[in-house]
């Protein structure tokens, strides 16, 4: 898994096979034009040569010359930042002594040696240009080359090709004018023949991305962008091929964040597909002089924000979908912050980096310093704040509240709806987080890794009612904040939406539950009540329909110490005490279990557990759940 200071750069999967290369000297002739298919109804924006306005020196790429010596300066006046600095020079000397990569697949992806060597033009080449000892230019040279003579960059996979294509982009152009022309050529020819190349061919069963709404998307888009635009002087058709193509399709990968920025597959797919979106948007920027082959960002935008309010008191993000679960980071909103003049988005943000202490052991592929190196800047005082309520709508529609008071310390909850059947889901309809006094108590086991389910034989994206997906427990609504009806899984075709959501001074929100726990129930409406007081949450489970005798299971994910007594269950975590209280129905009884499943390939969670109960439908076929949390009753006299 990514440390907790990586941009969590995951990753999906495909088929494998490889295109032939092309001569150099065939590029003009044989490098595809999007068709009329992938222009849609965006060709005004490519109507007009954007190599026009290219910026004709190198850097162009996020930097010019003139910023490194403005980031020195930056940096001997500024210790906070000095000390992001110091952090990319000791991760590049830690990579002078490392061998050059080599082209070693992990299952189906070569993406972990794109990543390496993308952080290595990254530390290798900033610190050229902060440190100017020539040992980092040396060692920058070498592993580009290396990487340049691989026979491909895994096209079967192609965030491969795409993250390797950036990585030699942004070697190529921030160390161009130390670069012998013998490199630089190498190193064109890599990007055109290995990168451009396959991903402008139309005909390829590999580009199935180009007109795809994940992810995928936004960072192959991105990725053979920066190569476009670092080599566009010397390849032009191919740059023009390939910002014709960003024009075109852009709008597909960024069409999951509309209406209101929520991005469908989580947290930690945020931050990767998100930093290509955002790497793009800087290189138009810095090489091009705008961002006009991108018109349709306003929701992506708005993500910025969705992304802070779907970080807790503690840190921690809520991490629905595929999203790792420790506390870290969120490096991509220096550049957010930057780019909207909107240093509020770093509240909370400069804990991680003020004092910066630099992951031990380090993260194989973290990159996440780019953005602060890049866009540093320091956020306002942050200020005790009232009671705020936001509701996003989507098709993973989300509901936050937090409590009056100091940013570290406020109640916290979150609250999800979405389908099973949304990229990188689990079935988590009507889940939710909660926080107290900066404590979790309510949490989200996250993902767990690709590669150990693949190697156990599960097809994990056959997202299918009977796939092999759901057979990773984590996954499933038994491993969640939700009910579960008669010990099955939910609905995949079934999609849980918000409703009542009410802002302050009564803030609250409803979530319905039937059309995932399928055709056993007529309805089932989950409400959420934040206490007045900002210390506890009473939740509302209200069911008919349900045939007599059914099972209604109702879960509680916590990495709290958890006592049952009866229709109490006493959660103790970091000095604090909350405790859970049956109000309806009075005759369950509360149980713990390990919060992993019994197949050899479920992880294990560490520090997580179950804490669950389970009523009986009577023949009413009608059950209320009401479940109260709430701090422990003061003790007279003390």
């Amino acid at each position: 898994m990514p440390s907790s200071r990586s941009l969590a750069f995951l990753g999906l999967f495909s088929l494998a096979a490889s295109l032939p290369p092309a001569r150099a000297a065939d590029v003009d002739r044989t490098v595809r034009i999007p068709t009329p298919a992938h222009t849609g109804e965006r060709g005004d924006a490519v109507s007009a040569d954007p190599l026009v306005q290219l910026r004709p020196d190198h850097p162009r790429l996020l930097v010019a010359a003139a910023d490194w010596p403005r980031l020195r300066a930056l940096a001997a006046v500024d210790p906070n930042y000095r000390a992001i600095t110091d952090a990319v020079l000791a991760e590049a000397r830690r990579r002078l002594a490392a061998p050059p990569p080599r082209r070693e697949l992990e299952g189906k992806r070569l993406l972990w040696v794109s990543r390496r060597v993308l952080a290595d033009a990254i530390f290798l080449g900033a610190a050229h240009h902060l440190d100017g000892d020539p040992a980092f230019l040396a060692a920058a040279e070498r592993n580009l080359l290396a990487a340049a003579a691989f026979p491909d960059w895994n096209p079967a996979h192609f965030l491969d090709v795409a993250e390797m294509s950036a990585a030699l982009a942004l070697g190529y152009d921030w160390l161009h004018a130390e670069l012998p022309p013998a490199t630089r050529a190498v190193l064109r020819a890599a990007i055109l023949e290995k990168g451009l190349r396959p991903g402008l061919d139309p005909a390829s069963r590999f580009n199935w991305w180009h007109a795809r709404d994940n992810n995928w998307n936004q960072v192959c888009l991105g990725g053979l962008t920066l190569g476009a635009l670092a080599i566009a002087e010397d390849e032009p058709a191919a740059a023009r091929a390939m910002l014709a193509l960003l024009a075109s399709s852009h709008p597909y990968g960024l069409k999951p964040y509309e209406p209101d920025g929520i991005y469908p597959e989580g947290p930690g797919y945020w931050r990767f597909g998100g930093s290509y979106t955002a790497l793009t948007l800087a290189a138009l920027r810095t090489a091009l002089g705008d961002e006009k082959l991108m018109p349709d960002t306003a929701a992506f935008f708005a993500g910025a924000r969705v992304q802070t309010l779907l970080t807790a008191p503690s840190g921690q993000p809520f991490t629905f979908a595929d999203c790792g679960v420790s506390p870290s980071p969120d490096p991509l909103l220096f550049w957010f912050a930057h780019r909207l003049g909107d240093p509020s988005l770093l509240a909370g943000q400069h804990r991680h980096f003020t004092p910066f202490v630099p992951p031990d052991p380090p993260a194989r592929e973290d990159s996440g310093l780019l953005f602060p190196l890049l866009y540093w800047q320091t956020p306002p005082a942050a200020a005790d704040a009232g009671w705020e309520a936001w509701q996003g709508k989507g098709p993973v529609p989300v509901a936050v509240f937090r409590g009056p008071g100091d940013a570290a310390h406020r109640f916290y909850l979150a609250v999800k709806g979405g389908s099973p059947a949304d990229s990188h889901a689990h079935m988590d309809g009507g889940s939710f987080v909660l926080e107290t006094d900066g404590v979790r108590w309510a949490d989200d086991l996250g993902m767990q890794g690709y590669f150990e389910l693949e190697r156990a034989g599960l097809q994990i994206f056959d997202g299918k009612q009977e796939g092999d997906r759901w057979r990773v427990f984590r996954y499933t609504n038994q491993a969640h904040n939700t009910l579960t009806l008669d010990h099955a899984p939910h609905r995949v075709g079934g999609r849980v939406r918000l409703t009542d959501f009410s802002a302050p001074p009564a803030v609250g929100v409803s979530a319905d539950l039937a059309p995932v726990l399928g055709a056993g129930v007529s309805r089932a409406v989950r409400s959420f009540t934040p206490h007045v007081d900002a210390r506890g949450l009473t939740v509302t489970d209200e069911l008919t329909g349900l045939r007599p005798g059914a099972a209604v299971t109702w879960t509680l994910v916590t990495p709290a110490e958890a006592e049952t007594t009866g229709s109490i269950v006493r959660l103790r975590r970091q000095s604090r005490r909350l405790d859970l209280r049956v109000v309806s129905p009075g005759d369950v009884v509360w149980e713990t279990a390990p919060a992993a499943g019994p197949a050899p390939h479920d992880a294990a969670a560490p520090g997580h557990r179950l804490v669950r109960f389970t009523a009986i439908a009577p023949a009413s076929g009608g059950l209320k759940l009401e479940v109260v949390f709430a701090p422990p009753p003061a003790v007279p006299g003390i």
